[in-house]
């Protein structure tokens, strides 16, 4: 059996082995690392990068590199960083002391990674694993003959992988019983490891833990079940459950063990040296726990995260570029022109693209708008872009209209937000009611058409009496209220009344309307396309009335649709002598 490392530093102190290979400087090496974070580095978090890191970044741990992109995964080491991208390629960073940030070259398809104390793990797509850096007590040196793995986790001096048969492999060091403790497992469908114990999810929703055990840490609390996934800190463990909820043991000296009163919705967990990570379901981190080299100062706006890791003194938290709409509707009128519908974005270091297409609404493409089906795509650095829709103004008039925008088929690595789609409103364009009027039933009309109130001495119809005797008779106007638009519309008529020293009647058909039409709702009636409401309008003068002077009889068309413009027209009776 290999001889096993210095025992762990008390709480209080930074734990874990300091970096280099010489493990009989170990307690020299942490007396110097502590007194170096008396001021301690901290990581720029870029929250709008595909990887955010936050935390000590003494050795560049927290530092993500430049023009990383394409990442489906990320883990933390104690010093080191590692992160998947989708190419099954590896990339690392941090502290380089024992080769655990140098990628043995030529390493492809990788499907997990998991990040020790002084090395790291890459899992193959075949099942098999690729470890490297410090191999000091062994933790490198993969089992020959091991294959099926289908998940790997790194401990401080030790490796874990599970198997697809559901037991654990593990090798390096044994002297907490960290290997052998996994021997006999079956049934298991995750696994943890923290630098000095052991986790082990089973297909049941229970959990086992091994290990070291100073704190607790492995003592599972009693009853534990409907766990979903489990992580593994230096003296405290993590589970979270089926309802979303985390329960926490162990080490609790820096309250990394005291899950936040009313903390729901958890997806994901990550366990560091002393802090606690959470991922609930809107895509937000919750940290808890240890925040001296500010582990738990979660970066401000960091949002749509997918998975989060946990270094010894630094996170990791994978953001996945998302887009939606940034309005769900939208009102334009029928001469907009181009109408620009923007569509936003967060994570926005990697280039993005999604698709989009009319899908739906009353309006009719090619004679109402024109929109072609696409693809937007984001250069690296662009949060907007807009769709151009292009609104056609027909001269046929007609009511509001909506059309439906919707994205589609986000690229690799960006989600669909809501909104996905939009509702664009054509606002209505009139179905007006051409009024006109004349002094006989089948000829003579006037009426310009003007859809305004304050246009009617424009289409005034006028004739002109005189006095037999002292008697004036009755005369009648007609007024074609028509509906000139391209489907039926309801068309409210009214009639004004009459002024002093004259008399007004309105009759549609041999029907009196005249109590109708001075009603505030108006004769309503529904017009066919092309059709009209034949309105007469009888206006009697009294002989009081000077010789000289005008009465008038004002009727009115508003199409329901546009209760703010009528087309008006006038009936006026003008005494000679």
């Amino acid at each position: 059996m290999r001889a096993s490392p210095a025992a762990p530093v008390p709480a209080g102190t930074l734990r874990g082995p300091a970096p280099g290979p010489v493990l009989a400087l170990l307690t020299a090496a942490l007396t110097a690392v502590a007194a170096f974070l008396a001021v301690p580095d901290r990581a720029q978090a870029a929250v709008d990068g595909a990887v955010t890191a936050w935390g000590y970044n003494g050795d560049g741990q927290a530092g993500v590199p430049e023009g990383l992109t394409g990442v489906t995964q990320v883990a933390g080491g104690y010093y080191h960083s590692l992160a998947l991208r989708s190419d099954g390629t590896v990339t690392a960073w941090g502290y380089n002391g024992d080769g655990q940030a140098g990628v043995p070259e030529g390493l492809t398809g990788v499907t997990q990674v998991a990040a020790g104390y002084h090395h790291s793990l890459a899992l193959r797509s075949d099942g098999t694993v690729t470890a490297w850096g410090g191999n000091d007590l062994g933790q490198a040196e993969v089992p020959a003959g091991l294959t099926g793995v289908t998940q790997v986790a790194a401990g401080a001096f030790y490796s874990l992988a599970l198997r697809s048969d559901g037991t654990v492999t593990a090798w390096g060091d044994d002297a907490r019983d960290l290997i052998d403790g996994a021997a006999g497992l079956t049934g298991v469908t995750r696994i943890a490891a923290a630098p000095y114990h052991s986790l082990a999810l089973k297909s049941d929703g229970t959990v086992t833990a091994w290990g070291m055990n100073m704190e607790g840490e492995t003592d599972v609390p009693a009853g534990l079940t409907g766990v979903t996934r489990i992580a593994a800190g230096y003296h405290h463990s993590l589970a979270l459950k089926s309802d979303g909820t985390v329960t926490a043991w162990g080490g609790n000296d820096f309250g990394q063990a005291g899950v936040p009163a009313g903390l729901t919705g958890v997806t994901r967990i990550a366990a560091g040296d002393a802090h606690s990570l959470a991922l609930r379901s809107d895509g937000t981190v919750t940290a808890w726990g240890r925040d001296d080299l500010g582990q738990t100062g979660v970066p401000a706006g960091l949002a749509n995260v997918a998975q989060i890791a946990a270094g010894s003194h630094h996170n990791l938290a994978l953001s996945r570029s998302a887009v939606a709409f940034q309005q769900t509707v939208r009102t334009v009128t029928e001469n907009a022109g181009a109408v620009p519908l923007t569509v936003t974005r967060t994570g926005v270091t990697s280039s993005a693209e999604v698709r989009y297409a009319h899908t739906g609404g009353r309006a009719t493409s090619g004679s109402d708008f024109v929109l072609t089906p696409g693809t937007l795509t984001f250069a690296p650095g662009q949060a907007t872009k807009a769709i151009t829709l292009t609104i056609r103004d027909d001269t046929a008039p007609e009511t509001a209209e909506t059309l439906t925008v919707t994205l589609s088929s986000p690229g690799s690595g960006t989600e669909l937000r809501s909104p996905a789609t939009m509702t664009v409103t054509i606002a209505v364009s009139d179905q007006r009611p051409d009024a006109l009027i004349s002094a006989s039933a089948s000829s003579g009309y006037v009426g310009n058409n003007v859809y305004t109130a304050g246009a009617a001495a424009a289409q005034t119809k006028a004739v002109t009496m005189r006095r037999t005797g002292r008697t004036l008779k009755p005369r009648s106007f007609y007024v074609r209220v028509y509906n000139d638009g391209t489907d039926t519309a309801v068309i409210t008529i009214k009639g004004g009344r009459a002024a002093a020293g004259s008399a007004v009647r309105y009759f549609s058909g041999s029907s009196d309307v005249t109590a109708r039409m001075h009603s505030a709702a108006g004769l309503r009636v529904a017009l066919a396309r092309g059709s009209y409401r034949l309105i007469r309008v009888q206006l009697q003068l009294s002989a009081a009335v000077p010789a000289g002077s005008a009465r008038y009889a004002t009727v009115w068309g508003t199409w329901s649709g546009d209760g703010t413009r009528s087309d008006v027209v006038r009936a006026a009776v003008k005494v000679s002598r």
